[in-house]
This record gives C-alpha cells, sequence and structure tokens, in this order.
C-alpha cells in the first residue's frame, strides 16, 4: 500500500502551478528571489523547491506536489517561513538579557479571557523550565519586550480558519528596550491545550528559534500532539541562553496567579497557585 500511494503521488500535481509557486515563495523555498522572478518558474527549478519541502517535512521526495504533499501544504502552521532567509546576514536571534517581560491582549474564541491568560503563563514556563530565562508578565504593553494580539484577516498577515494561526516576530540583534510583536487568529476554533501549543511555538520564535524538523515543537505545522518543547527544541533554546540549573518558579507581577490542570501528551499536569 506504502509503494502504491508513493507512485500516485508522483505521478501529477494536484494543485495549480501558480498556488505551489505562491506557497513555496511564501515559506522561503525560494531564497531572496521576488515574486516577480518566481512566479514563471518551471521544470528543474520548481521540482528542487518541491523537493526541498517535502524533504524538510518528512514526506517522500518526489517533486511533484501529489495528495500527501498538498495536504501538507495546506495545513494549519505557523505564518512564518519554513527558513529565515534573512537570519544568516544578522545579528545573533536572541535577546540579550535573561529577564523578558511579555503582555498578551488576545481574543481566542472558545477559550474565557482568564483561560488565555493562563494558556500564555503555562506556554512561556515551558521554555524556562529548561533554559536560563525569568519571563515577567507585566500589566500594559509600554513594558513588555514581547506585545501578543489578535486579530482576523491580511491586514494582520492572518487568512480565514486554517492555514495560519499565528506568527511572531524574532529577536535578531535586538536591544534590552525592544518589543516584538506576535499575532493571532481570532478566526480560529481554539481549545486550552491547542493555544498552549501555538503560544509556546510562538513564544520559541519570541526567543529566537527558526522552524524545525518534524516532531519538534518548533516544526511549522501544528500537531495538536505536541504541546511543550521537545529534545530538538531544548537542544537548540540551551544553546542561545544556557541550560536551566536551579528549579523554575514562574516569574510574575504579583497579580500573577496560575492554577489548574493541563493535560500534555496524554498526561494531566496539576498547576498549583503560589501563596
Amino acid at each position: 500500500m506504502a509503494k502504491k500511494a508513493k507512485k500516485a503521488d508522483a505521478q501529477a500535481n494536484v494543485l495549480p502551478t501558480q498556488e505551489i509557486l505562491k506557497k513555496l515563495f511564501d515559506l522561503g523555498y525560494f531564497g531572496a528571489k521576488s515574486w516577480v522572478d518566481v512566479q514563471s518558474l518551471k521544470g528543474l527549478q520548481l521540482i528542487k523547491a518541491i523537493k526541498a519541502f517535502q524533504a524538510f517535512h518528512g514526506l517522500p521526495t518526489t517533486g511533484v506536489v501529489g495528495p500527501k504533499t498538498a495536504n501538507n501544504i495546506n495545513k494549519r502552521r505557523c505564518g512564518l517561513p519554513d527558513f529565515n532567509i534573512t537570519a544568516a546576514n544578522s545579528a545573533p536571534c536572541k535577546w540579550p538579557m535573561g529577564s523578558i517581560t511579555y503582555f498578551h491582549q488576545m481574543t481566542l474564541p472558545g477559550l474565557t479571557d482568564a483561560q488565555v491568560k493562563e494558556a500564555y503563563d503555562i506556554a512561556f514556563s515551558q521554555w524556562a523550565k529548561v533554559c536560563d530565562i525569568a519571563p515577567v508578565r507585566v500589566d500594559g504593553p509600554t513594558r513588555a519586550n514581547i506585545y501578543a494580539k489578535s486579530g482576523v484577516g491580511k491586514a494582520n498577515n492572518l487568512d480565514d480558519r486554517g492555514g495560519t494561526l499565528a506568527w511572531s516576530e524574532l529577536p535578531c540583534g535586538v536591544a534590552e528596550n525592544v518589543q516584538l510583536d506576535q499575532m493571532f487568529d481570532e478566526a480560529e476554533a481554539w481549545s486550552f491545550n491547542m493555544a498552549v501549543a501555538v503560544i509556546c511555538h510562538e513564544l520559541g520564535h519570541a526567543l529566537g528559534l527558526p522552524h524545525l524538523g518534524n516532531g519538534n515543537l518548533m516544526a511549522p505545522y501544528y500537531d495538536p500532539n505536541v504541546t511543550a518543547p521537545q529534545k530538538g527544541d531544548v537542544k537548540e533554546i540551551v544553546k542561545l541562553y544556557g541550560k536551566r540549573t536551579q528549579p523554575y518558579a514562574i516569574t510574575q507581577d504579583a497579580s500573577l496567579q496560575v492554577g489548574g490542570t493541563i493535560v500534555i501528551n496524554g498526561r494531566p499536569y496539576v498547576l498549583v497557585p503560589k501563596t
């Protein structure tokens, strides 16, 4: 069955060539080329880009967008490209300090304001538990290094339900007083676990991580079974900020209280408010 599926996937593109070109262009598979240069590409140049996409996402490298590849291209995902074409020539993508402030002002359909707050705090704490940073939630955007908002549509670099779930700026060459933006899509139907997973992914970008391969939290496509940093994610974040050597207690404004239960990879974790 696997051989037949692979053969069928290799027969013909199931998406229009212009749609394939635009998708791969947006995801960074044509490097620094402009859309004017890319939109007329065909033959070996197109096949090379398709194969690169397939290799990065663990698909058979047929060079043809068959059903499996088309399904992956259209999955729910982060709005950032698979590859950051500017990072190689820029300053290191990391904060120069360990204490990183954040403020979120988001409406995520399906969740209460309290659940959004809890999801964001849990997501940031999952990074702080594995590397030497200290997240600090502040009471307004003025003091925030990371400012998370929500919205809809092209004006916010989002689309309708499905497709782009969220995006975040990266801290390439930033100073301590710089503020990065994040945007989360209000067109989606959010669950608590989905919010934790997607927020944690976007915080990985806000801390300086690029997209990583399948099985990692920082893989471009949303996987409901991956809600926390995995081995590959931890390896890369430790390179930036060092390994945590002391137990982590969430750093917070006096008003922050985190409680409740979250299920991660099928296992319940109870969060007890600080007293």
